[in-house]
């Protein structure tokens, strides 16, 4: 009932969009962590003398931090619910990433990005679920599709910013271990959004879907009556539904008495029992289809897409010693920026140019498939959209100049962080509600361990063999798309149905 009729009645109104201005900041929030590397890179490189290895072990470090986060998360918020591990992970990483950024030392840069990858990792993985929760089911594959436009806006963010941040001239040091350059200000600025998340999802309720799923229907219609009131200006007391049958409840509350060390295991068998429920029949076949469709798409947009930026600065370098010249990529591979041309602590401004034209590219293509999702299968977009960016990944190694560069990540991009936003719509629709999280959790663990492995091949082969990584990108992009023109569009898969 709760799923198939009690939405439509609530419509569709100010509530509506009050929770997707909320969530919207938390997923802009989620992006600038996940995109600033890009644009500390040329400072941060300057100030600690760091390697090309060393730029990949800031994003591995981030990435890795994600990871080790993903199980804890998920099941934290199908115990718990979605709301309260929203506010206490934004509040937790504006601390972090305040006080790491201030310190003067290598090691703190990477401490500070392996907490900011553990603490966003939570909004990263639950956002998603929290906001179809809220949503009647054909309004599910859109409003998640239209929630990606957040995230690539969050790449617009980042080079503007960084544009009027980053030539700052400020140095101020105090004792030797608190350090503020432009580049920290800029970490300390990307809090915002964090800051106001946290104190936005105080005022929204919890799911009522989680409510239901959990047996707490009581809660669960305090939750839409809320709704209810806010979009049609009702009193909650005329709200036509008066209770809810749910035959999809579970218990998920520990028995009275219950001591914290039974209570901790309790929790440790569950994340047991679910993280086997996805790997066994009839959920096995979708989740290892999900699972490699994300290995291959946070391969390329978070292997490659967060390059960009370096690729762009080796093209601007070698254009300003040679004007009239061409660069291929293996020219580009051989060429120290470093040693040809003075240690320039904030971005050029051609290159804070190119990645705006990206993030424009990509929300215009976002917004093509919020619209295309209510004719056609998110599938489809997916399949579609991959296919596209590994073709695009693999044209870059003949590529010549500046402007082609641009063009092909341009379209490599806007494509790309469509399809991660859309892969996880297919997650959301194909996974039973009391495990839904801890799904997406998997799906999204498995595209952090692409997005590491594809930065270690990057930071190890940038500075020798470009085309090494570019390739790489290109063929397991590709086999993404594969993957995803075979993913189901219902639940039921490998002779099973849920």
């Amino acid at each position: 009932m709760y799923k198939h009729t009690v939405l439509l009645k609530i419509g569709y109104g100010r509530f509506h969009y009050e929770l997707m201005a909320a969530c919207a900041l938390s997923i802009i929030a989620v992006g600038l962590q996940n995109a600033l590397s890009s644009y500390i890179f040329p400072a941060a490189q300057c100030e600690l003398k760091l390697t090309s290895f060393e730029l990949g072990l800031l994003n591995i470090s981030f990435l890795a931090g994600g990871i080790a986060s993903c199980f804890l998360w998920g099941n934290a918020a199908d115990m718990n619910g979605r709301r309260k591990i929203l506010i206490a992970t934004h509040f937790s990483n504006v601390v972090a990433t305040v006080v790491c950024s201030l310190n003067p030392y290598k090691i703190s840069l990477i401490a500070c990005r392996l907490a900011n990858g553990f603490l966003i990792g939570a909004p990263g993985s639950i956002i998603f679920s929290y906001v179809a929760e809220f949503q009647p089911s054909k309004y599910q594959q859109a409003s998640i599709c239209y929630c990606g436009l957040f995230f690539t806006l969050s790449w617009l963010i980042l080079p503007v910013t960084a544009s009027f941040v980053l030539p700052l001239e400020i140095d101020y040091e105090l004792g030797g271990f608190l350090i503020l350059t432009p580049w920290r200000l800029f970490m300390i600025f990307l809090t915002v959004p964090d800051l106001l998340a946290a104190f936005w999802f105080v005022r929204m309720p919890e799911s009522p879907k989680f409510y239901a799923a959990k047996g707490e229907t009581n809660k669960a219609l305090v939750v839409l009556r809320r709704m209810y009131a806010s979009n049609t200006g009702c009193a909650r007391e005329s709200f036509p539904v008066k209770r809810l049958i749910n035959p999809e409840t579970v218990e998920m509350h520990a028995p009275e008495g219950v001591s914290c060390a039974s209570r901790t295991l309790r929790v440790l068998r569950k994340m047991v029992g679910q993280s086997r429920d996805l790997f066994r029949p009839p959920l096995v076949c979708v989740t290892l289809l999900t699972c490699g469709i994300m290995f291959a798409n946070m391969f390329g947009v978070f292997g490659l897409g967060l390059w960009f930026p370096e690729i762009f600065i080796r093209f601007e370098h070698f254009h300003k010693l040679h004007p009239n010249g061409t660069a291929s990529l293996k020219e580009l591979s051989a060429f120290n920026y470093v040693k040809n041309a003075t240690c320039e602590p904030s971005l050029d401004s051609s290159v804070i140019h190119n990645t705006v034209a990206m993030a424009l590219s990509a929300i215009l293509y976002n917004l093509i498939a919020g619209v295309l999702s209510t004719k056609i299968h998110v599938k489809t977009i997916s399949t579609v959209s991959m296919l596209i960016g590994g073709l695009c990944a693999a044209s870059i190694y003949f590529l010549k100049t500046p402007v082609q560069n641009l063009v092909v990540a341009c379209i490599f991009q806007a494509t790309m962080i469509t399809a991660n936003t859309t892969v996880g719509a297919i997650g959301v629709e194909l996974f039973p509600t009391q495990i839904a999280v801890m799904a997406l959790c998997v799906i999204i663990c498995a595209g952090r361990i692409g997005a590491v492995a594809s930065n270690f091949i990057f930071g190890y082969f940038i500075g020798s063999s470009c085309e090494v990584p570019i390739f790489v990108v290109a063929g397991v992009v590709l086999a993404g798309a594969v993957l995803c023109s075979v993913v189901p569009r219902e639940k039921k898969i490998c002779g099973g149905e849920w």
